[in-house]
């Protein structure tokens, strides 16, 4: 219990009073890469528990908001916090294919610290990073460095998540759902791989438009959704031909325009899908995940609208039984932390005090 009670000083107090945090790097190949590592300010000597977080696809890296805050708060529990850059994710580059190593480089990096208990070290992955962690996990070397880990707000299914990302619906076992989706998520997507797309390899226009729209969203720390970019949209739109405006309005529609399933949305969500996995086989976490090892918590926001929560019970079903600590979905926050207000009160006492049971067997994986 103290550890939870030093999560939620330190999550609460403005002036970070009980946590340390200084810059630091780590190696990954022949680069030198910038990490941050934060620490209870009381602790004196002797090896800490550890945990490496990793960010997901935006701009700001170790510098996100929500981050930093967390990690000042697992940092005040007890604990210390390794959180290493990615450059290719800041840039919104997915570049699955340097997952692995990155990962285990800054395992490694973390490992070799003196303040570290090699025995206790735990790996805390959100959004995309999420599942690149699970997949990383499942390398005996980085497997072989972990007691536990965490996967908030992962992915499981590409090519639903694609058709999520266009068209906003989303399901398990034959019942569909819809919300409205962040349209960040459908402009990473499709900066990344539409000119992979048969019949799309001169749409480079259209993939850098809407790539640039997410690189201003995380730039301005505003919502995708926002009318804000509307001005955007349409002056990218005038740089594009009549068949690429078709494109460019299923991906980035104004404002006004809410998602819809049209047939349309659905093949390019598909295409998209089939492309990005043949292009990027390691985009698609399924065939690693039945030969995890590591305890393994996962959690998700039930109000995520970059990636549905539906996604983390399709992880739990492909994960191994046995490697499946918890499985939580909670009201209380949306993508990858970002809060809940419109609960009601009787609703949030609820999920507070699932919270906190979530909470606890977190901080009990390292």
């Amino acid at each position: 219990m103290a550890s939870i009670l030093g999560f939620t000083r330190a999550y609460l107090d403005r002036d970070n009073a009980r946590v340390v945090w200084e810059e630091t790097t780590y190696r990954r190949g022949s680069e030198t890469l910038p990490a941050r590592v934060y620490r209870p300010a009381s602790h004196r000597a002797g090896p800490l528990h550890a945990w490496l977080v990793l960010h997901g696809l935006t701009r700001t890296g170790r510098e996100h908001p929500s981050l930093h805050r967390l990690a000042i708060a697992i940092a005040g529990s007890g604990s210390l916090v390794f959180v290493p850059d990615i450059p290719e994710w800041r840039e919104l580059r997915v570049a699955p294919a340097i997952t692995v190593d990155t990962i285990r480089a800054a395992v490694r990096a973390m490992q070799s610290r003196p303040d570290v208990d090699h025995a206790h070290a735990g790996l805390l992955g959100f959004s995309f990073g999420a599942t690149q962690a699970l997949v990383a996990a499942t390398d005996p070397e980085i497997a072989g460095m972990l007691h536990g880990m965490a996967a908030w707000g992962g992915y499981c299914d590409v090519p639903s998540l694609f058709e999520f990302g266009i068209t906003g619906y989303h399901g398990l076992d034959g019942e569909r759902r819809f919300i409205e989706p962040d349209p960040y998520g459908s402009w990473i997507i499709a900066g990344n791989y539409l000119t992979a797309v048969p019949g799309h390899e001169n749409d480079r226009a259209v993939a850098t438009a809407v790539h640039d729209l997410a690189l201003e969203a995380g730039d301005r720390g505003v919502y995708a959704w926002d009318p804000v970019f509307d001005s955007s949209k349409y002056a990218a739109r005038e740089k594009l031909r009549p068949a690429q405006r078709e494109v460019f309005d299923i991906i980035a529609p104004l404002t006004t325009t809410p998602r819809h399933a049209t047939e349309a949305g659905l093949a390019l969500g598909r295409a998209l899908a089939d492309a990005a996995v043949q292009q990027d086989p390691l985009l698609d976490p399924r065939p690693w995940l039945g030969s995890a090892t590591v305890p393994t918590l996962l959690a998700h926001g039930r109000d995520d609208r970059l990636i549905p929560y539906t996604q983390s019970l399709l992880l739990k079903r492909e994960l191994p039984r046995d490697t499946v600590v918890r499985c939580s979905i909670t009201g209380l926050f949306a993508h990858s932390g970002g809060t809940v207000d419109s609960l009601p009160l009787t609703t949030k006492t609820i999920e507070a005090f699932r919270f906190i049971a979530l909470l606890r067997s977190l901080l009990n994986l390292a």
